[in-house]
Protein backbone atom coordinates (compact mmCIF):
# COMPACT_ATOMS: atom_id res chain seq x y z
CA UNK A 1 0.00 0.00 0.00
CA UNK A 2 2.70 2.12 0.74
CA UNK A 3 4.58 1.54 -2.02
CA UNK A 4 1.78 2.68 -4.46
CA UNK A 5 1.55 5.72 -2.88
CA UNK A 6 4.65 6.42 -2.91
CA UNK A 7 4.46 6.05 -7.15
CA UNK A 8 1.42 8.14 -7.12
CA UNK A 9 3.41 10.59 -5.61
CA UNK A 10 6.39 10.81 -7.86
CA UNK A 11 3.61 10.71 -10.30
CA UNK A 12 2.35 13.45 -9.38
CA UNK A 13 5.46 15.56 -8.62
CA UNK A 14 6.30 14.49 -11.88
CA UNK A 15 3.24 15.72 -13.20
CA UNK A 16 3.78 19.52 -11.45
CA UNK A 17 7.18 19.55 -12.88
CA UNK A 18 5.61 19.66 -16.04
CA UNK A 19 2.95 22.56 -14.97
CA UNK A 20 5.38 24.10 -12.83
CA UNK A 21 6.91 26.39 -15.83
CA UNK A 22 3.97 27.03 -17.13
CA UNK A 23 2.14 28.63 -13.54
CA UNK A 24 5.41 30.35 -13.22
CA UNK A 25 5.35 32.41 -16.91
CA UNK A 26 1.36 32.73 -16.07
CA UNK A 27 2.61 34.55 -12.80
CA UNK A 28 5.21 37.14 -15.08
CA UNK A 29 2.27 37.36 -17.38
CA UNK A 30 -0.46 38.53 -14.43
CA UNK A 31 2.81 40.64 -13.52
CA UNK A 32 3.33 42.62 -16.39
CA UNK A 33 -0.28 42.71 -17.22
CA UNK A 34 -0.78 45.15 -13.93
CA UNK A 35 2.42 46.93 -14.93
CA UNK A 36 1.35 48.17 -18.24
CA UNK A 37 -2.15 48.96 -16.92
CA UNK A 38 -1.14 50.57 -14.35
CA UNK A 39 1.36 52.94 -16.36
CA UNK A 40 -0.80 53.07 -18.93
CA UNK A 41 -3.29 54.71 -16.39
CA UNK A 42 -1.29 56.48 -14.96
CA UNK A 43 -0.08 58.33 -18.14
CA UNK A 44 -1.47 61.73 -19.92
CA UNK A 45 -3.52 60.39 -21.96
CA UNK A 46 -4.01 63.05 -23.89
CA UNK A 47 -0.95 63.97 -24.69
CA UNK A 48 -0.15 60.35 -25.45
CA UNK A 49 -2.69 59.99 -27.95
CA UNK A 50 -1.53 63.29 -29.84
CA UNK A 51 1.96 62.00 -29.85
CA UNK A 52 0.98 58.51 -31.53
CA UNK A 53 -1.04 60.88 -34.20
CA UNK A 54 1.73 63.20 -34.93
CA UNK A 55 3.88 60.50 -35.16
CA UNK A 56 2.15 58.60 -37.59
CA UNK A 57 1.35 61.44 -39.77
CA UNK A 58 5.21 62.13 -40.15
CA UNK A 59 5.82 58.08 -40.99
CA UNK A 60 3.21 57.58 -43.18
CA UNK A 61 4.21 61.27 -44.84
CA UNK A 62 7.67 59.89 -46.03
CA UNK A 63 8.43 58.24 -49.08
CA UNK A 64 9.58 54.54 -49.22
CA UNK A 65 12.76 55.44 -49.99
CA UNK A 66 13.41 57.51 -47.50
CA UNK A 67 11.98 55.27 -44.28
CA UNK A 68 13.84 52.70 -45.79
CA UNK A 69 16.53 52.72 -43.38
CA UNK A 70 15.36 54.56 -39.98
CA UNK A 71 18.85 55.32 -38.89
CA UNK A 72 20.21 57.82 -41.09
CA UNK A 73 20.36 61.62 -39.91
CA UNK A 74 17.68 62.84 -42.80
CA UNK A 75 15.35 60.25 -41.77
CA UNK A 76 15.59 61.09 -37.58
CA UNK A 77 15.36 64.50 -38.73
CA UNK A 78 12.03 64.41 -39.70
CA UNK A 79 10.68 63.25 -36.33
CA UNK A 80 13.48 65.35 -33.88
CA UNK A 81 11.28 68.18 -32.77
CA UNK A 82 8.93 65.52 -31.05
CA UNK A 83 11.40 64.56 -28.24
CA UNK A 84 12.49 68.49 -27.81
CA UNK A 85 8.98 68.37 -26.50
CA UNK A 86 8.28 68.50 -22.70
CA UNK A 87 5.79 66.62 -22.62
CA UNK A 88 7.73 64.34 -24.58
CA UNK A 89 10.90 64.13 -21.83
CA UNK A 90 7.94 63.89 -19.22
CA UNK A 91 6.89 60.67 -20.47
CA UNK A 92 10.19 59.74 -21.41
CA UNK A 93 11.16 60.37 -17.73
CA UNK A 94 7.99 58.62 -16.52
CA UNK A 95 8.47 55.21 -18.20
CA UNK A 96 12.76 54.89 -17.33
CA UNK A 97 11.70 55.18 -13.94
CA UNK A 98 8.75 52.73 -14.23
CA UNK A 99 11.04 50.17 -16.02
CA UNK A 100 13.48 50.64 -13.04
CA UNK A 101 10.88 50.20 -10.42
CA UNK A 102 9.23 47.54 -12.01
CA UNK A 103 12.41 45.19 -13.34
CA UNK A 104 11.63 45.49 -16.49
CA UNK A 105 14.09 45.16 -19.07
CA UNK A 106 12.10 47.11 -21.92
CA UNK A 107 9.46 49.36 -21.76
CA UNK A 108 7.93 51.13 -25.07
CA UNK A 109 4.62 52.80 -26.60
CA UNK A 110 4.83 51.55 -30.61
CA UNK A 111 2.56 51.07 -33.64
CA UNK A 112 2.89 48.17 -35.95
CA UNK A 113 3.19 49.15 -39.80
CA UNK A 114 1.29 45.91 -41.50
CA UNK A 115 2.27 47.37 -44.62
CA UNK A 116 5.45 47.02 -44.34
CA UNK A 117 5.57 44.65 -41.36
CA UNK A 118 7.32 46.92 -39.06
CA UNK A 119 6.98 47.95 -35.47
CA UNK A 120 7.35 51.89 -35.39
CA UNK A 121 8.13 53.64 -31.81
CA UNK A 122 6.55 56.18 -30.07
CA UNK A 123 7.85 56.60 -27.27
CA UNK A 124 10.75 54.31 -25.59
CA UNK A 125 11.16 53.69 -22.07
CA UNK A 126 15.03 52.02 -22.55
CA UNK A 127 17.81 53.55 -21.48
CA UNK A 128 19.13 56.69 -23.25
CA UNK A 129 21.82 55.14 -24.87
CA UNK A 130 19.99 52.17 -26.29
CA UNK A 131 16.30 53.96 -26.51
CA UNK A 132 14.55 54.70 -30.16
CA UNK A 133 13.07 57.74 -30.83
CA UNK A 134 9.64 58.41 -32.52
CA UNK A 135 9.43 56.96 -35.92
CA UNK A 136 12.68 54.40 -35.45
CA UNK A 137 11.29 50.75 -36.62
CA UNK A 138 12.33 47.42 -36.33
CA UNK A 139 11.41 44.67 -38.24
CA UNK A 140 12.96 41.00 -39.50
CA UNK A 141 15.44 42.70 -41.69
CA UNK A 142 17.54 44.53 -38.64
CA UNK A 143 16.22 42.90 -35.81
CA UNK A 144 13.21 40.50 -34.52
CA UNK A 145 9.45 41.06 -33.94
CA UNK A 146 6.45 39.50 -33.69
CA UNK A 147 3.86 39.24 -36.12
CA UNK A 148 0.38 41.24 -35.51
CA UNK A 149 -1.39 37.54 -35.25
CA UNK A 150 1.48 36.45 -32.58
CA UNK A 151 0.77 39.68 -31.00
CA UNK A 152 -2.68 39.51 -30.49
CA UNK A 153 -2.26 36.18 -29.39
CA UNK A 154 -0.32 37.27 -26.62
CA UNK A 155 -2.44 39.79 -25.93
CA UNK A 156 -5.64 37.47 -25.05
CA UNK A 157 -3.73 34.79 -23.18
CA UNK A 158 -3.46 34.44 -19.79
CA UNK A 159 0.29 32.79 -20.24
CA UNK A 160 1.85 33.21 -23.58
CA UNK A 161 4.44 35.56 -24.03
CA UNK A 162 7.20 36.32 -26.60
CA UNK A 163 10.76 34.57 -26.07
CA UNK A 164 13.48 36.97 -27.75
CA UNK A 165 17.26 37.33 -28.01
CA UNK A 166 19.29 40.16 -28.28
CA UNK A 167 23.00 40.93 -28.14
CA UNK A 168 22.88 43.88 -25.39
CA UNK A 169 19.22 42.44 -23.76
CA UNK A 170 19.99 38.29 -23.88
CA UNK A 171 17.17 36.06 -23.63
CA UNK A 172 14.16 38.03 -22.71
CA UNK A 173 10.07 37.65 -22.56
CA UNK A 174 7.63 40.00 -24.17
CA UNK A 175 3.79 40.91 -23.23
CA UNK A 176 1.62 43.09 -25.09
CA UNK A 177 -1.62 45.23 -24.20
CA UNK A 178 -3.22 47.84 -26.21
CA UNK A 179 -3.21 51.52 -26.09
CA UNK A 180 -7.18 53.19 -26.22
CA UNK A 181 -7.58 56.96 -26.81
CA UNK A 182 -10.17 58.20 -24.78
CA UNK A 183 -13.08 57.30 -26.95
CA UNK A 184 -12.19 53.84 -26.03
CA UNK A 185 -10.43 53.49 -30.00
CA UNK A 186 -7.13 51.42 -30.14
CA UNK A 187 -4.13 54.03 -31.10
CA UNK A 188 -1.04 51.57 -31.19
CA UNK A 189 0.78 49.12 -28.67
CA UNK A 190 2.60 48.85 -25.59
CA UNK A 191 5.13 46.39 -24.91
CA UNK A 192 7.35 45.75 -22.00
CA UNK A 193 10.20 42.93 -22.24
CA UNK A 194 10.82 40.62 -18.63
CA UNK A 195 14.68 39.32 -17.83
CA UNK A 196 14.12 35.49 -18.96
CA UNK A 197 17.04 34.91 -15.91
CA UNK A 198 14.03 35.50 -13.58
CA UNK A 199 12.31 32.64 -14.56
CA UNK A 200 14.90 30.43 -15.20
CA UNK A 201 16.29 31.07 -11.50
CA UNK A 202 12.21 30.08 -10.09
CA UNK A 203 12.68 26.74 -12.31
CA UNK A 204 16.12 26.08 -10.85
CA UNK A 205 14.97 26.66 -7.13
CA UNK A 206 11.49 24.32 -7.74
CA UNK A 207 13.57 21.43 -9.59
CA UNK A 208 15.64 21.54 -6.68
CA UNK A 209 12.52 21.52 -3.95
CA UNK A 210 11.08 18.69 -6.52
CA UNK A 211 14.31 16.85 -6.28
CA UNK A 212 14.28 16.87 -2.36
CA UNK A 213 10.83 15.68 -2.64
CA UNK A 214 11.68 12.71 -4.78
CA UNK A 215 14.66 11.39 -2.91
CA UNK A 216 12.38 11.37 0.00
CA UNK A 217 10.20 9.20 -1.59
CA UNK A 218 12.79 7.35 -2.87
CA UNK A 219 13.80 6.75 0.64
CA UNK A 220 10.29 5.91 1.96
CA UNK A 221 10.55 3.06 -0.72
CA UNK A 222 13.59 1.71 0.05
CA UNK A 223 12.58 1.14 3.64
CA UNK A 224 9.34 -0.29 2.72
CA UNK A 225 11.42 -2.72 0.80
CA UNK A 226 13.73 -3.70 3.85
CA UNK A 227 10.46 -3.11 6.15
CA UNK A 228 9.16 -6.21 4.64
CA UNK A 229 12.54 -7.92 4.42
CA UNK A 230 13.13 -8.05 8.15
CA UNK A 231 9.74 -8.18 9.49
CA UNK A 232 9.74 -11.98 7.53
CA UNK A 233 12.57 -12.79 9.99
CA UNK A 234 11.92 -10.73 13.01
CA UNK A 235 8.50 -10.88 13.33
CA UNK A 236 8.00 -9.79 16.73
CA UNK A 237 9.58 -6.13 17.08
CA UNK A 238 8.27 -5.51 13.76
CA UNK A 239 4.74 -6.73 14.91
CA UNK A 240 5.12 -3.88 17.83
CA UNK A 241 6.01 -1.50 15.52
CA UNK A 242 3.33 -1.96 13.30
CA UNK A 243 0.79 -1.91 15.76
CA UNK A 244 2.08 1.49 17.81
CA UNK A 245 2.51 2.86 14.34
CA UNK A 246 -1.33 2.22 14.04
CA UNK A 247 -1.78 3.38 17.74
CA UNK A 248 0.30 6.97 16.48
CA UNK A 249 -1.83 7.22 13.24
CA UNK A 250 -4.62 6.93 14.98
CA UNK A 251 -3.97 9.86 17.82
CA UNK A 252 -5.12 13.22 16.97
CA UNK A 253 -1.61 15.12 16.46
CA UNK A 254 -3.23 18.77 16.22
CA UNK A 255 -3.49 18.58 20.28
CA UNK A 256 -0.77 19.34 22.15
CA UNK A 257 0.32 16.28 24.32
CA UNK A 258 2.53 16.08 27.16
CA UNK A 259 2.99 12.25 27.87
CA UNK A 260 5.52 10.08 26.30
CA UNK A 261 5.63 9.67 22.78
CA UNK A 262 4.00 6.37 21.59
CA UNK A 263 7.13 4.86 20.22
CA UNK A 264 9.56 5.65 22.78
CA UNK A 265 7.72 3.40 25.59
CA UNK A 266 8.63 0.10 22.74
CA UNK A 267 11.83 0.52 24.66
CA UNK A 268 13.53 -2.10 21.32
CA UNK A 269 16.79 -2.70 22.02
CA UNK A 270 18.25 -5.80 19.39
CA UNK A 271 21.51 -3.95 18.81
CA UNK A 272 20.36 -4.21 14.89
CA UNK A 273 18.53 -2.57 12.11
CA UNK A 274 15.38 -2.82 13.92
CA UNK A 275 16.66 -1.09 16.85
CA UNK A 276 17.85 1.65 14.00
CA UNK A 277 14.65 2.02 12.65
CA UNK A 278 12.71 1.71 15.74
CA UNK A 279 15.03 5.31 16.52
CA UNK A 280 14.46 6.90 13.47
CA UNK A 281 11.12 6.23 14.44
CA UNK A 282 10.91 7.83 17.86
CA UNK A 283 12.59 10.35 16.68
CA UNK A 284 10.21 10.96 13.24
CA UNK A 285 7.40 11.10 16.34
CA UNK A 286 9.15 13.99 18.15
CA UNK A 287 9.73 16.03 14.86
CA UNK A 288 6.14 15.51 13.74
CA UNK A 289 4.72 16.53 17.61
CA UNK A 290 8.04 19.62 17.47
CA UNK A 291 6.43 20.42 13.47
CA UNK A 292 2.50 20.98 15.19
CA UNK A 293 3.60 22.78 17.89
CA UNK A 294 4.99 25.01 15.50
CA UNK A 295 2.10 25.17 13.13
CA UNK A 296 0.00 25.83 16.30
CA UNK A 297 1.98 28.79 16.78
CA UNK A 298 1.26 29.76 13.22
CA UNK A 299 -1.93 29.78 13.31
CA UNK A 300 -2.65 31.36 16.57
CA UNK A 301 -0.16 34.71 14.93
CA UNK A 302 -2.02 34.22 11.71
CA UNK A 303 -5.64 34.88 13.57
CA UNK A 304 -3.68 37.41 15.59
CA UNK A 305 -2.79 38.92 12.15
CA UNK A 306 -6.23 38.92 10.70
CA UNK A 307 -7.64 40.32 13.78
CA UNK A 308 -4.86 43.65 13.76
CA UNK A 309 -5.90 44.01 9.66
CA UNK A 310 -9.45 44.11 10.90
CA UNK A 311 -8.65 46.86 13.83
CA UNK A 312 -6.47 48.76 11.06
CA UNK A 313 -9.49 48.83 8.76
CA UNK A 314 -11.76 50.31 11.43
CA UNK A 315 -8.79 53.36 12.47
CA UNK A 316 -8.31 53.52 8.73
CA UNK A 317 -11.62 54.31 8.34
CA UNK A 318 -12.26 56.07 11.63
CA UNK A 319 -9.71 58.67 10.19
CA UNK A 320 -11.79 59.14 6.96
CA UNK A 321 -14.77 61.67 7.06
CA UNK A 322 -17.76 59.16 7.33
CA UNK A 323 -20.06 61.43 8.90
CA UNK A 324 -23.08 62.95 6.65
CA UNK A 325 -24.26 65.21 6.30
CA UNK A 326 -20.15 66.79 7.07
CA UNK A 327 -21.14 70.20 7.93
CA UNK A 328 -24.80 70.64 9.18
CA UNK A 329 -24.79 74.06 10.34
CA UNK A 330 -22.98 75.04 6.18
CA UNK A 331 -26.00 75.28 3.41
CA UNK A 332 -24.15 77.06 0.72
CA UNK A 333 -22.94 73.65 -0.33
CA UNK A 334 -23.22 69.80 -0.19
CA UNK A 335 -20.67 66.70 0.07
CA UNK A 336 -20.88 63.08 0.30
CA UNK A 337 -17.86 60.59 -0.36
CA UNK A 338 -17.79 56.39 -0.36
CA UNK A 339 -14.53 54.08 -0.38
CA UNK A 340 -14.86 50.80 -0.69
CA UNK A 341 -11.31 49.06 -0.24
CA UNK A 342 -10.63 45.66 -1.76
CA UNK A 343 -8.74 44.28 0.73
CA UNK A 344 -8.77 45.06 4.66
CA UNK A 345 -7.19 48.01 4.01
CA UNK A 346 -7.19 50.57 1.00
CA UNK A 347 -4.55 52.63 -0.71
CA UNK A 348 -6.94 55.36 -1.89
CA UNK A 349 -8.47 58.01 0.31
CA UNK A 350 -10.96 61.03 0.07
CA UNK A 351 -10.51 63.89 2.55
CA UNK A 352 -12.42 67.58 2.55
CA UNK A 353 -12.08 70.01 4.77
CA UNK A 354 -12.60 73.75 5.70
CA UNK A 355 -9.13 75.51 5.63
CA UNK A 356 -11.33 78.78 6.79
CA UNK A 357 -14.77 79.85 6.98
CA UNK A 358 -14.90 80.86 3.24
CA UNK A 359 -12.87 78.28 1.81
CA UNK A 360 -13.04 73.98 1.57
CA UNK A 361 -10.44 72.13 0.02
CA UNK A 362 -11.86 68.67 -2.01
CA UNK A 363 -9.44 65.71 -2.12
CA UNK A 364 -9.13 62.34 -3.73
CA UNK A 365 -5.94 60.16 -4.38
CA UNK A 366 -4.60 56.84 -5.15
CA UNK A 367 -1.54 54.81 -3.91
CA UNK A 368 0.08 53.05 -6.39
CA UNK A 369 1.00 49.89 -3.77
CA UNK A 370 -1.43 47.74 -2.28
CA UNK A 371 -2.04 46.10 1.02
CA UNK A 372 -0.45 47.56 4.36
CA UNK A 373 2.87 49.80 2.61
CA UNK A 374 -0.17 51.31 0.72
CA UNK A 375 -2.31 52.11 4.03
CA UNK A 376 0.59 53.47 5.96
CA UNK A 377 1.75 55.88 2.69
CA UNK A 378 -2.01 57.04 2.28
CA UNK A 379 -2.29 58.10 5.98
CA UNK A 380 1.18 59.99 5.77
CA UNK A 381 -0.05 61.60 2.27
CA UNK A 382 -3.49 62.60 4.24
CA UNK A 383 -2.10 64.15 7.03
CA UNK A 384 1.13 66.03 4.79
CA UNK A 385 -2.10 66.98 2.51
CA UNK A 386 -4.40 68.65 5.30
CA UNK A 387 -1.36 70.12 7.37
CA UNK A 388 0.12 72.07 3.99
CA UNK A 389 -3.06 72.98 3.03
CA UNK A 390 -3.23 75.01 6.57
CA UNK A 391 -0.40 76.45 5.66
CA UNK A 392 -0.63 77.59 2.01
CA UNK A 393 -3.57 78.39 -0.19
CA UNK A 394 -2.79 77.39 -3.99
CA UNK A 395 -3.14 73.70 -4.44
CA UNK A 396 0.49 73.73 -6.49
CA UNK A 397 2.33 74.92 -3.50
CA UNK A 398 0.44 72.06 -1.54
CA UNK A 399 1.18 69.33 -3.68
CA UNK A 400 5.04 70.58 -4.15
CA UNK A 401 5.47 70.57 -0.16
CA UNK A 402 3.83 67.25 0.04
CA UNK A 403 5.89 65.71 -2.79
CA UNK A 404 8.90 66.97 -0.88
CA UNK A 405 7.92 64.97 2.32
CA UNK A 406 7.00 61.99 0.58
CA UNK A 407 10.41 61.75 -1.82
CA UNK A 408 12.22 61.87 1.28
CA UNK A 409 13.44 58.51 2.30
CA UNK A 410 10.81 56.35 -0.10
CA UNK A 411 13.12 52.94 -0.73
CA UNK A 412 9.91 51.01 -1.51
CA UNK A 413 9.49 53.88 -4.41
CA UNK A 414 6.00 53.95 -3.79
CA UNK A 415 4.14 57.11 -4.89
CA UNK A 416 0.12 58.78 -5.04
CA UNK A 417 -1.81 60.28 -7.59
CA UNK A 418 -4.10 63.53 -6.18
CA UNK A 419 -6.83 65.47 -7.33
CA UNK A 420 -7.01 68.67 -4.68
CA UNK A 421 -9.28 71.43 -5.52
CA UNK A 422 -9.55 74.29 -2.83
CA UNK A 423 -12.94 76.40 -3.43
CA UNK A 424 -14.21 79.92 -2.72
CA UNK A 425 -17.42 79.49 -0.93
CA UNK A 426 -18.24 83.31 -1.52
CA UNK A 427 -17.52 83.01 -5.13
CA UNK A 428 -17.61 79.74 -6.86
CA UNK A 429 -14.11 79.95 -8.22
CA UNK A 430 -11.88 77.80 -7.50
CA UNK A 431 -8.39 76.24 -7.89
CA UNK A 432 -7.12 72.62 -8.95
CA UNK A 433 -4.44 70.17 -9.35
CA UNK A 434 -4.32 66.93 -10.54
CA UNK A 435 -1.21 64.96 -9.94
CA UNK A 436 -1.61 61.96 -11.93
CA UNK A 437 -5.42 61.43 -11.39
CA UNK A 438 -8.47 60.11 -13.07
CA UNK A 439 -10.04 62.95 -15.18
CA UNK A 440 -13.13 65.09 -13.23
CA UNK A 441 -16.43 65.02 -14.07
CA UNK A 442 -18.52 68.42 -14.13
CA UNK A 443 -22.34 69.30 -14.39
CA UNK A 444 -23.88 72.14 -14.93
CA UNK A 445 -27.25 72.94 -13.50
CA UNK A 446 -29.91 71.45 -15.84
CA UNK A 447 -26.88 69.96 -17.88
CA UNK A 448 -25.35 66.58 -17.82
CA UNK A 449 -22.20 65.51 -16.47
CA UNK A 450 -18.92 65.82 -18.39
CA UNK A 451 -15.48 64.74 -18.25
CA UNK A 452 -13.20 67.42 -17.59
CA UNK A 453 -10.03 66.86 -19.37
CA UNK A 454 -6.57 69.23 -18.62
CA UNK A 455 -2.85 68.45 -18.20
CA UNK A 456 -1.91 66.33 -15.49
CA UNK A 457 1.51 66.54 -13.48
CA UNK A 458 3.57 63.73 -12.51
CA UNK A 459 2.28 61.88 -9.54
CA UNK A 460 3.67 62.75 -5.73
CA UNK A 461 6.49 61.03 -4.74
CA UNK A 462 8.21 59.86 -7.88
CA UNK A 463 10.63 63.74 -8.79
CA UNK A 464 11.51 65.24 -5.69
CA UNK A 465 11.73 68.92 -7.55
CA UNK A 466 8.87 68.26 -9.80
CA UNK A 467 6.59 70.98 -10.77
CA UNK A 468 2.44 70.85 -10.51
CA UNK A 469 0.38 72.63 -12.80
CA UNK A 470 -2.68 74.01 -11.53
CA UNK A 471 -6.00 75.35 -13.15
CA UNK A 472 -9.03 77.58 -12.35
CA UNK A 473 -12.51 77.17 -12.56
CA UNK A 474 -16.11 78.85 -11.40
CA UNK A 475 -18.87 77.32 -9.98
CA UNK A 476 -22.56 78.72 -10.36
CA UNK A 477 -25.54 77.65 -7.95
CA UNK A 478 -26.25 73.88 -8.62
CA UNK A 479 -23.21 72.84 -10.23
CA UNK A 480 -21.69 69.48 -9.33
CA UNK A 481 -17.84 67.98 -8.91
CA UNK A 482 -17.83 64.17 -9.34
CA UNK A 483 -14.01 62.56 -8.89
CA UNK A 484 -13.20 59.26 -8.20
CA UNK A 485 -10.38 56.93 -8.52
CA UNK A 486 -9.12 54.16 -11.20
CA UNK A 487 -10.70 51.41 -9.03
CA UNK A 488 -14.48 53.13 -10.83
CA UNK A 489 -13.57 52.18 -14.24
CA UNK A 490 -11.64 49.79 -14.12
CA UNK A 491 -13.98 47.25 -12.62
CA UNK A 492 -14.29 44.42 -13.98
CA UNK A 493 -17.00 41.62 -14.70
CA UNK A 494 -16.96 38.09 -14.98
CA UNK A 495 -15.81 38.35 -18.39
CA UNK A 496 -12.55 40.35 -17.65
CA UNK A 497 -14.39 43.49 -19.15
CA UNK A 498 -13.80 47.06 -17.71
CA UNK A 499 -16.56 49.34 -16.66
CA UNK A 500 -14.82 52.36 -18.23
CA UNK A 501 -15.76 56.46 -18.56
CA UNK A 502 -18.67 55.63 -20.57
CA UNK A 503 -20.57 53.29 -18.26
CA UNK A 504 -19.19 55.97 -15.50
CA UNK A 505 -21.30 59.04 -17.67
CA UNK A 506 -23.96 57.00 -18.46
CA UNK A 507 -24.45 56.38 -14.33
CA UNK A 508 -23.74 60.05 -13.34
CA UNK A 509 -26.65 61.37 -16.30
CA UNK A 510 -29.20 58.32 -15.35
CA UNK A 511 -30.00 61.44 -12.26
CA UNK A 512 -28.62 64.83 -12.84
CA UNK A 513 -28.31 67.29 -10.66
CA UNK A 514 -29.45 65.30 -7.71
CA UNK A 515 -27.74 64.75 -4.24
CA UNK A 516 -24.24 63.93 -3.60
CA UNK A 517 -25.31 60.94 -2.34
CA UNK A 518 -27.54 60.11 -5.28
CA UNK A 519 -25.07 60.41 -7.28
CA UNK A 520 -22.75 58.30 -5.62
CA UNK A 521 -25.18 55.57 -4.86
CA UNK A 522 -26.82 55.12 -8.52
CA UNK A 523 -22.75 55.22 -9.68
CA UNK A 524 -22.21 52.17 -7.28
CA UNK A 525 -25.37 50.57 -8.45
CA UNK A 526 -24.29 50.39 -11.77
CA UNK A 527 -21.23 49.13 -10.62
CA UNK A 528 -22.49 46.55 -8.97
CA UNK A 529 -24.73 45.05 -11.36
CA UNK A 530 -22.08 45.40 -13.82
CA UNK A 531 -19.15 43.47 -11.67
CA UNK A 532 -21.89 40.57 -10.99
CA UNK A 533 -19.70 37.32 -10.73
CA UNK A 534 -16.50 39.40 -11.19
CA UNK A 535 -13.84 40.03 -8.23
CA UNK A 536 -12.76 43.60 -6.61
CA UNK A 537 -9.50 43.83 -7.94
CA UNK A 538 -9.06 47.67 -6.75
CA UNK A 539 -10.34 49.85 -3.98
CA UNK A 540 -13.00 51.90 -5.11
CA UNK A 541 -13.44 55.56 -4.13
CA UNK A 542 -15.69 58.89 -4.88
CA UNK A 543 -16.68 62.11 -3.93
CA UNK A 544 -19.34 64.46 -5.17
CA UNK A 545 -19.67 68.02 -4.51
CA UNK A 546 -22.86 70.11 -5.20
CA UNK A 547 -21.76 74.17 -5.04
CA UNK A 548 -25.18 75.97 -3.74
CA UNK A 549 -24.51 79.27 -2.04
CA UNK A 550 -26.94 81.68 0.14
CA UNK A 551 -29.30 84.07 -1.47
CA UNK A 552 -27.38 87.17 -2.22
CA UNK A 553 -24.04 85.59 -2.52
CA UNK A 554 -21.61 86.67 -5.56
CA UNK A 555 -21.17 83.27 -7.59
CA UNK A 556 -17.90 82.74 -10.25
CA UNK A 557 -18.40 83.95 -13.39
Amino acid sequence: MYAGAAILLLMAVAVVLVLYPYTIVEGIKSDTKEDMSFIISVSDREYLADLYKRTKDIYYSLPGELTADPFTDEYKEKFIQLTEEEGYRSLRTFLDKCREEHGLSTIAFVFYDTENKRVVFVADGDRREYMYIPGQWISNENGSIDSIRSIRLIERSNWIMSLNHGKLSGWTMTNYASVMNDGGEEIGLMYVDVDVSRFVKNIHIFTFVAYLVMMFVVIILMMNRISDFLRSRVIQPITALSKTALQYTARDKTLAVNTEGVFKKLNIHTRDEIEDLWRSLTDMESDIDDTMMRIRKMTSRQERLDTELSIANQIQSGILPGKFPAFPDRDEFSIYAYMQPARNVAGDFYDFFLTDDDHIALVIADVSDKGIPAALFMMTARTLVRDQAMMYSRPSEILSRVNERLCEGNEAAIFVTIWLAIIDLNTGKGIVSNAGHMHPAFCARGDEYRLVFYEHSLPVGIVEDADFEEHGFSLDPGDQLFVYTDGVNEAINASGEQFGLERLLQALNSGPNGSPERVIGSVMDAIKEFTVGGDQADDITMLSFCYSPKDGLTTGT
